[in-house]
């Protein structure tokens, strides 16, 4: 079946012109196949990452209650959680969404609820957890994915956030 080019581009009229519009076009969805492939190859967080982080963050959490622990990729989703003994149960919808805000906002939920302390109140009809004890983890300043924390009061959450971050950081 022949396509008549002339339909597709009516607003070209030469050969010369229908060509580069054609070339173009293609090398644009080049670009964005190239760009794709880019994102998607993105380095994220594995499951033995996201291990060793919670171990971390253990350690630190059992100098004070129990804690809900979870590691998530950049895009937000789950890559491991952990739920300590005598965590109380809601503690584990807050500490993913710590992580998961973390990751969204690329910075600590700390900063987040600091900003809504200090008068961003829209902060907090968002849907996002904006207290302390969540916090981005980075590669070469990119960030890969989040941990999140709940089970404590804010400065436990940030201390064992930090211990599991700085276990990433390693």
């Amino acid at each position: 079946m022949k396509t008549n080019v002339d339909n597709l581009f009516p607003a070209v009229q030469s050969k010369t012109q229908r060509r580069r519009a054609i070339l173009v076009g293609a090398l644009g969805l080049v670009l964005t196949w190239e760009a794709q492939a880019h994102a998607q190859s993105t380095v994220a967080v594995d499951a033995a990452t996201a291990r060793k982080v919670i171990s971390a963050a253990i350690v630190e959490a059992q100098k004070g209650p129990p804690s809900s622990i979870f590691v998530v990729d950049n895009s937000g989703a789950l890559v491991a959680a952990e739920r300590m003994d005598g965590a109380f149960p809601a503690s584990a919808k807050i500490a993913q969404g710590k992580a998961e805000t973390a990751a969204a906002f690329w910075q600590s939920t700390g900063n987040l609820e600091n900003a809504a302390n200090g008068g961003r109140a829209a902060l907090l009809s968002s849907g996002y957890v904006v207290m302390q004890g969540g916090i981005p983890l980075k590669i070469d300043g990119k960030v890969v994915g989040a941990i999140g924390v709940s089970g404590g009061n804010k400065d436990q959450d940030e201390a064992v956030a930090k211990a599991g971050a700085a276990a990433f950081a390693k």
